[in-house]
């Protein structure tokens, strides 16, 4: 079936370029002798994560308990969530799903760890762990240094949980306007974290993993002599932000949201079938800082504005009502999070379809 066949809005990946996407972080993280560990909270499929292990990756990254219930069934089975995990109920499932993967999460907080040990004294069990730095984003994590070795020599002292190392994630690079600046991010993220690595270890801690790494930065804190892995997520389809954070090139975006132009009352103003729900509408700035919430390349136009079901492009470019269009979206992971599957294409025909079996679960 041709992919122009589909009803809309629809999700499409050119497998092609999904492939060369895939391979070339492979070989980045070859290069650089450290493990991938490809984030899944961008494409939340199971069948793409087993071709990213395909292609060398040691295991996965999942942002949320649930997303990892699911690749873990699908029998994706070296898991790191690298997020804090806390409450009963959570407790119990994270229990349950170390049973079916080597699992490890992360902590950064003697709450939290104290709170797993005890959850998991209950059954005997024990788990593995990562100490989430703050390189700079200031989200979750502790200061590099000090804070780091006090966290871990408390968490020695517990039975039921084990430190496997540090994890952090750079994510103020998407902040920067600048190839230099993220360079310089990514190169500061790796530093820190072996900085802080080496200090554990003088202390007579055991530190596996210095886990590190998004897609802007992967190749800058990757390359830090000391790092042992890298979590890039949107690499395997990239999208308008990270053409903006000079990851990539539009040629080597993946992923399209097809849609139906089902309005033009004025010269200048065209209506599609995708908005908000399909389109998100998280910002970007591509094209000379013109803004816009997806780019739609065989029309060389923007989206201008969205409403829910809208996507308004404001434009003397020649479109026809019925006329079906793709647009690279700003934002894979969001966009992907809002449909149940993704269409395959290859020389234009729908060669597979995806299921996203992650999607929505944010528990």
């Amino acid at each position: 079936m041709h992919y122009q066949e589909l009803d809309t809005p629809a999700l499409l990946i050119d497998l092609d370029r999904m492939e060369a996407n895939l391979n070339r972080m492979a070989s980045v993280a070859k290069k650089c002798s450290v493990d991938l560990r490809p984030h899944t909270k961008t494409h939340k499929c199971p069948e793409i994560a087993k071709m990213q292990s395909d292609a060398g990756a040691v295991g996965i990254t999942c942002a949320k308990l649930g997303e990892a219930e699911v690749m873990a069934e699908a029998g994706l089975d070296d898991i790191l969530i690298a997020n804090e995990i806390i409450g009963t109920k959570k407790f119990e499932r994270l229990k349950d799903l170390s049973k079916k993967a080597r699992l490890c999460v992360a902590v950064d907080s003697i709450y939290g760890a104290e709170s797993l040990n005890a959850a998991l004294e209950q059954d005997g069990q024990t788990l593995d762990v990562v100490i989430e730095i703050n390189c700079g984003q200031n989200r979750a994590g502790l200061l590099p240094g000090k804070p780091a070795l006090d966290l871990a020599q408390k968490i020695g002292q517990l039975k039921h949980v084990n430190l496997r190392g540090l994890m952090t994630h750079g994510g103020h690079s998407y902040n920067e306007s600048s190839k230099e600046g993220i360079q310089k991010i990514g190169q500061h993220e790796g530093s820190v974290m072996v900085e802080t690595a080496e200090l554990l270890r003088k202390n007579g801690i055991e530190v596996e993993t210095v886990s590190t790494g998004s897609t802007p930065t992967a190749q800058y804190c990757g390359s830090v002599d000391g790092v042992t892995e890298i979590r890039p997520g949107t690499y395997i389809f990239y999208d308008l932000t990270q053409i903006d954070l000079f990851a990539c090139a539009l040629k080597d975006c993946a992923l399209f949201v097809l849609a139906t132009v089902t309005s033009h009352p004025a010269p200048d103003r065209i209506i599609l079938d995708a908005g908000k729900k399909a389109l998100t509408s998280d910002p970007a700035s591509r094209s000379g800082g013109k803004g816009g919430y997806g780019f739609l390349p065989e029309k060389n136009s923007l989206i201008r504005r969205l409403s829910e079901e809208h996507g308004i492009i404001e434009s003397d470019a020649e479109f026809e009502i019925g006329e079906k269009v793709r647009i690279i979206p700003n934002h894979a992971c969001v966009v992907v999070n809002m449909f149940d599957e993704m269409y395959g294409i290859r020389n234009s025909q729908v060669e597979k379809v995806f299921t996203i079996e992650g999607r929505g679960r944010m528990l």
